[in-house]
């Protein structure tokens, strides 16, 4: 857990610094929720500071490298593209918690390419997570504060306005504060991030805690959000999950309007595990399926890979030899039915679903293949090698 990152937190420090690049690359944006018409498909590949840009065939689904970009130099990196693709943000973090960690931003042009000069530049100690709202406009990060005499830790979610000619991010609002245990001998928790709903009206965070003995609790919340000032509403839990020993844990995902949680129980043994999935909008706290190894083997006994697609129409399971079931969501029947396979541990999907990014460890590469939601069909295609398999960083995006 990250702790003392510079910021006395309920008045954040996040003061951006001037812009010292470029003001952005004469291109308009598409105003805020229109469908891209023809999106560029990206990964980004980061390996010792050198970030490289691949372009995805919608056809064939191969990646061609169209540009390097020398990036600040950092052994821990993050990139969060905007929805659009015109502009990444880049946190650059030269060792883990040593009080020097920058967040860039730079433009992007058509094919992704970010410029060689970052259009802002900040000191970022205290930042610890990112999401942009769909539509592009604000920015809000975790602030985390100094641990006080009580084991107790500041939290806060602060907001950013994004230029929209530029990317550059306006001075911080504190959109609401949290005081969390922290005691490293006993509950230490955090606070994060993780999403919106496609409206952007809503806002998902999680306070995760850990206790001794291997102990720990999950509890998962939703924000309303003003789509004019991108004010947050009070927090409203929609998930909780607690573990003693080590017995479980729980990986929770937002995907369109509903709630998905892949809860693991493996020292119960084999066909423990669930997934579930909850209705947000509005709120229900019965779940819509109640998947088990009843319903289908994969259910009770997947392992840590397990993804909702962006579509929430999908979940996408890994069994054995690293092989990943894609099962169909069937919110009427309030079935899962397995429509397809795919030959790789899954890990990540373009924004819009379009493509999926898998690994196997037995492998230093990212494969690619191509997903369509309409018939559940897969098409493999090519893969990106990784030079340094730990010290690297990838990402995926899209850019209209």
């Amino acid at each position: 857990m990250r702790r003392s990152l510079c910021l006395l937190l309920l008045i954040p420090s996040f003061a951006l610094g001037q812009n010292v690049g470029s003001s952005g690359r004469g291109e308009q944006s598409l105003p805020a929720g229109s469908p891209p018409s023809s999106a560029v498909e990206i990964l980004y590949v980061v390996d010792n500071s050198v970030l490289t840009t691949y372009n995805i065939d919608p056809q064939t689904f191969q990646a061609t490298a169209v540009g390097t970009t020398s990036m600040p130099s950092a052994k821990y990196v993050d990139l969060i593209p905007s929805p659009n693709g015109q502009f990444i943000y880049y946190l650059a973090n030269p060792a883990f918690s040593t009080g020097h960690q920058k967040l860039y931003v730079f433009d992007t042009d058509a094919t992704g390419v970010p410029g060689s000069t970052p259009v802002q530049s900040t000191i970022a100690n205290q930042l610890s997570g990112i999401a942009i709202n769909p539509a592009g406009t604000f920015f809000y990060s975790v602030a985390v504060g100094t641990t006080g005499p009580l084991y107790t830790t500041n939290y806060a979610i602060v907001r950013n306005v994004i230029n929209p000619a530029n990317g550059s991010l306006s001075q911080p609002v504190t959109e609401a504060t949290y005081t969390l245990d922290s005691d490293p001998s006993g509950e230490d928790c955090g606070l994060v991030i993780l999403g919106f709903n496609p409206a952007g009206t809503t806002l998902y965070d999680g306070i995760l805690c850990g206790s001794p003995h291997a102990s720990g609790s999950e509890t998962y919340n939703q924000r309303s959000v003003d789509l004019q000032t991108g004010a947050l509403g009070p927090d409203e839990q929609v998930y909780a999950f607690s573990y003693y020993a080590a017995s479980g844990y729980a990986g929770v995902q937002f995907e369109n309007n509903l709630l998905f949680a892949f809860d693991s129980f493996f020292i119960e043994g084999p066909n423990a595990n669930t997934v579930q999935i909850y209705q947000t909008q509005p709120l229900s706290t019965t779940p819509l399926v109640n998947c088990t190894a009843s319903m289908l083997p994969v259910c009770g006994d997947f392992s840590t890979s397990a993804h909702a697609h962006p579509s929430g129409e999908y979940v996408f399971l890994q069994d054995t030899n690293y092989l990943t079931d894609i099962l169909q969501v069937d919110l009427t029947t309030q079935q899962l039915t397995q429509v397809n396979t795919i030959p790789e541990n899954v890990k990540a999907f373009s924004p819009d679903g379009s493509v999926i990014y898998g690994d196997n460890p037995g492998f230093s590469e990212i494969r690619i293949a191509g997903f369509n939601a309409a018939t559940g069909e897969v098409k493999l295609g090519g893969s990106v090698l990784l030079p340094h398999v730990i010290d690297d960083y990838w990402f995926p995006a899209q850019r209209y």
